[in-house]
């Protein structure tokens, strides 16, 4: 993780260390092991790893848990998010769909602590490539979140590196989801106006990278 992520997620659980740990979880017994339900209940959650969250992770509040138990498990499961080891690439999008609903009823703090690692997550996303994460994946969670994606795309125009402009092209490629939610529709204008090509044309110009200026060249066919 970068410095600045590694910060958020510290910030993450200062945030929601006020959430006793419970006695008892709910959870459906056709599809979640009471093992599995004992392990969530015996480890910290710091001390938790991919494997054991990795199915509560897709049925949490669903068929497993409530949101009080999200809230107590959630630092951890974006700690592993943030690192890959929870690498399903639909998960980030679930998962914080999943928080979305509830996030404007937390306390101030908890909110602005998860705010603040999906910037600190993004930023670190467009600052390497190949990454843990596509950008598209993150900007799904962040609009999956509630948040309003336009300051994200604000901060990939402003980025200005190589990384960006390469995750710009694979985005590019990627057709987005058909379904009209509103972090797609913010998405696609954005890519109708000036900034994309910008980001391309500037990269262009400055590597000296001919695998960069072979990716970021076909990016910039497609926006023509």
């Amino acid at each position: 993780m970068t410095p600045a992520l590694d910060t958020a997620v510290t910030r993450l659980y200062a945030a929601f260390a006020d959430r006793p740990r419970p006695v008892t979880m709910a959870y459906c017994d056709h599809c979640v092991s009471a093992e599995e339900v004992a392990a969530l209940l015996r480890v910290p959650p710091r001390a938790l790893t991919a494997d054991q969250l990795r199915r509560y992770a897709t049925k949490c509040v669903s068929t497993w848990g409530d949101v009080d138990d999200l809230r107590r498990l959630l630092p951890r499961l974006l700690e592993l998010l943030a690192t890959g080891e929870l690498d399903d690439p639909v998960l980030p999008e679930s998962l914080l769909g999943t928080v979305g609903p509830h996030l404007a009823a937390w306390p101030a703090g908890q909110r602005q602590a998860v705010e603040a690692y999906l910037r600190a997550w993004w930023a670190a996303t467009l600052s390497a490539y190949p990454g843990r994460w596509e950008a598209t994946t993150v900007l799904a969670a962040v609009g999956a979140a509630g948040l309003d994606v336009r300051p994200f795309l604000v901060a990939w125009a402003a980025d200005g590196g190589a990384a960006a402009a390469r995750h710009l092209a694979d985005h590019l490629v990627d057709p987005l989801p058909r379904a009209e939610r509103p972090w797609v529709a913010a998405v696609r204008a954005w890519r109708a106006g000036p900034e994309p090509a910008r980001m391309l044309e500037d990269v262009l110009l400055t590597t000296t990278d001919p695998a960069v200026a072979a990716q970021v060249s076909a990016a910039y066919e497609l926006l023509g």
